[in-house]
């Protein structure tokens, strides 16, 4: 008898464990280098700029793709499953540099603290996540701060900040990478219009 008993109860404990809903994939996503639709003829900034690297807090430092609540403006959450193929602020660095270099707002842009460099531009990721709402409507905000300086001055010559919010359609995560490459493109327009007006 307790020889059924125990065969009837490796049974259920089998049964029960092909029942159990498959463990879900992870999936990576990455950004795209881009560049702007008009490029200058010629180089406003001469010398070289060099172009240090983007900066975030720990967690824009994740790869964990973040997402918020309308309703909730002070929290934060992390996706499960769903990555970025590299931390935030390194991608956003190599589009940055791809951007400047096909912008021809600099004779020269160099990756990093090139000391010989006329000038540096710094930067600092503030936003980088998809908001939802009651709806199930969602759309990301990219936010960065940007500081220009020259080799002759210890101190910014100008500090900015950039937000630009997007829309997102379609297929939820994929779809939410493209809307943060297209903030991204929109951000760093109007960051070469600033690189590239008179008062420098």
């Amino acid at each position: 008898m307790n020889r059924v008993i125990a065969c009837l109860l490796l049974l259920l404990a089998a049964s029960g464990c092909s029942s159990t809903a498959p463990v879900p994939e992870d999936r990576f996503y990455r950004l795209e280098p881009v560049g702007p639709l008009q490029s200058l003829e010629r180089p406003l900034l001469t010398g070289g700029l060099a172009v240090g690297d983007v900066l975030a807090d720990p967690m824009r430092s994740g790869r964990a793709i973040l997402y918020g609540e309308r309703d909730r403006p002070l929290q934060l959450k992390r996706y499960h499953y769903e990555f970025w193929v590299d931390q935030p602020p390194r991608m956003v660095h190599q589009v940055l540099l791809s951007w400047l270099r096909a912008s021809g707002v600099a004779d020269s842009v160099a990756d990093g603290d090139d000391v010989s460099a006329a000038w540096r531009l710094s930067g600092q990721l503030l936003k980088f996540e998809e908001i939802r709402d009651d709806s199930g409507a969602a759309h990301v905000e990219v936010a960065m701060q940007f500081s220009l300086s020259s080799a002759s001055s210890n101190r910014p010559l100008w500090t900015r900040d950039y937000t630009r919010r997007q829309p997102v359609g379609g297929e939820p995560m994929y779809a939410t990478a493209q809307a943060m490459q297209s903030a991204l493109t929109g951000l760093f327009s109007e960051l070469q219009a600033d690189l590239a007006a008179p008062a420098l």
